[in-house]
């Protein structure tokens, strides 16, 4: 799935906790590509320059499809250096109970989101199949492309809708918390 849907579902799905911890579930949301795949394009950058920003950038799309053409070494050195890592269920796992262990249970939240992200890209990636019990297993799932449009637009339907809902349901909640304060005031 693309990472712009996987922030507004990361937001969506810490709403409940308040604006401000959503919008940091916004992030943990992205944060499985944002790990993947900003590393190498640093590393692209301090190589070749400003230059390196486009790089990559004329892939043929059909490169995501499982027909397509051979995946560049690029992407490969990618999937096996950083994708394996950044959306396994596992690793998530283990990084959890380390922050548990180390006391910021207040930071456990944000595992929900990222989760979510890598639950959402097994059934949606066809080509770049998610591993999510790396190192258990690499086992995957030959999903259907995330932008094959029975994906995209349902995906985007539902998200517009969500963010609607909630956008309706807070503010709903501040007009009657709002009422109840100034029939409460005094005078």
């Amino acid at each position: 799935m693309d990472v712009v849907s996987h922030a507004g579902w990361g937001y969506a799905a810490l709403r409940w906790r308040g604006a401000k911890t959503a919008r940091w579930g916004l992030l943990a949301g992205a944060a499985p590509d944002i790990l993947t795949f900003v590393p190498p394009m640093v590393r692209r950058v301090m190589a070749h320059g400003w230059a390196g920003f486009s790089r990559g950038g004329n892939r043929d799309p059909g490169v995501w499809r499982a027909g397509g053409p051979p995946l560049p070494g690029e992407l490969m050195d990618i999937y096996n250096g950083y994708y394996v890592y950044t959306h396994s269920l596992v690793i998530l796992a283990m990084v959890l109970v380390l922050v548990y262990l180390a006391g910021r249970r207040n930071l456990l939240w944000f595992g929900i989101p990222y989760a979510f992200h890598v639950l959402l890209d097994i059934p949606t990636h066809e080509r770049f199949q998610t591993p999510f019990l790396y190192p258990i297993s690499r086992w995957t799932f030959e999903g259907i492309s995330w932008g094959h449009p029975l994906v995209f637009w349902p995906n985007w339907v539902a998200l517009i809708g969500v963010h609607v809902y909630l956008a309706f349901h807070y503010r709903r909640k501040r007009l009657a918390a709002d009422t109840a304060r100034v029939a409460e005031a005094p005078g």
